[in-house]
């Protein structure tokens, strides 16, 4: 999946705190806007500066199945995806040295960086997700009730874009192709669950892929520690027209797992093999 749309489909969701709260009258719209923009960074700045995680990729297309694990870590300011196994097996070969090479050449680059450039990388990864503050005036929400997820009650929320909203940062556009139904945990105040649907075709770069109408995104998440909510579950299902050439159909899920606290990477470390094989045996 294009990290851009992981990323879109994640963090539309910290802006059902705001309708929550306009509908009890509890807190001025505009100042629960900026809190629970303030409340997605704070969760997506942990799993980027000190969560280490599993992520399990099966990618299903075109009649293929592939299955990719790989730890995500933080590396510096920003996240590193390595590769552990895949089809259930663990790298060996040409396959275990491209990717000890590409972690290598990371670690060096990230080394010889000056101050500048560091804080010019950083500021590129952040600006990627710079749309998220403008999710507020992007949608439109509606209280439809309040369910239980895994135990917990939940408002359940519906998101339409807002007609006449204008984007000013890039990416923000493709928020006016989806619509959405939110699961907002009540004591935390943060998702539980979500799915979203593309009712209009989402063109990603120029010529690269179009989203097709129909396609359908899930997210469940799962309470990592007081207050901090991570994604467990990310499924995508559709059809992307591709290089403007052929439909290709879509069947994707991510599971992430074995959240842990490991601060940033400053050092080699190769994950053991026996840990590739066990997730990708689930």
């Amino acid at each position: 999946m294009n990290d851009v749309m992981r990323t879109l489909l994640l963090s539309i969701l910290v802006a059902g705190y705001l309708s929550v709260t306009a509908v009890y009258g509890q807190v001025d719209p505009k100042g629960i806007a900026r809190q629970s923009i303030q409340n997605y960074q704070r969760d997506w700045r942990a799993s980027r500066d000190t969560w280490t995680y599993t992520q399990k990729d099966v990618m299903e297309s075109d009649g293929t199945k592939d299955v990719a694990v790989s730890e995500i870590m933080p590396l510096d300011g920003t996240r590193y995806e390595r590769i552990i196994s895949k089809n259930g097996h663990p790298l060996t070969g040409d396959d275990a040295r491209k990717e000890e090479h590409k972690y290598d050449h990371a670690l060096r680059q990230r080394e010889r960086e000056s101050r500048e450039e560091r804080a010019e990388r950083i500021h590129k990864y952040e600006t990627e997700r710079a749309f998220v503050k403008e999710i507020p005036e992007a949608y439109d929400f509606r209280l439809l009730g309040e369910e239980n997820v895994e135990g917990r009650p939940a408002w359940v929320i519906t998101m339409t874009p807002h007609a006449g909203f204008v984007p000013s940062t890039a990416h923000a556009g493709l928020l006016g192709h989806i619509e959405g139904k939110l699961w907002i945990d009540k004591a935390d105040l943060q998702w539980a669950k979500a799915e979203a649907h593309v009712f209009d075709t989402i063109s990603i770069g120029w010529i690269l892929a179009r989203v097709q109408p129909g396609t359908k995104f899930t997210v469940d998440q799962t309470r990592v520690e007081n207050g901090l909510w991570m994604p467990r579950r990310i499924t995508i299902c559709g059809i992307a027209h591709v290089m403007l050439v052929h439909n290709k159909a879509i069947n994707e899920e991510l599971t992430y797992s074995g959240y842990r606290k490991a601060g940033s990477v400053s050092a080699r470390r190769a994950p053991h093999a026996n840990e590739g094989q066990e997730i990708a045996a689930q």
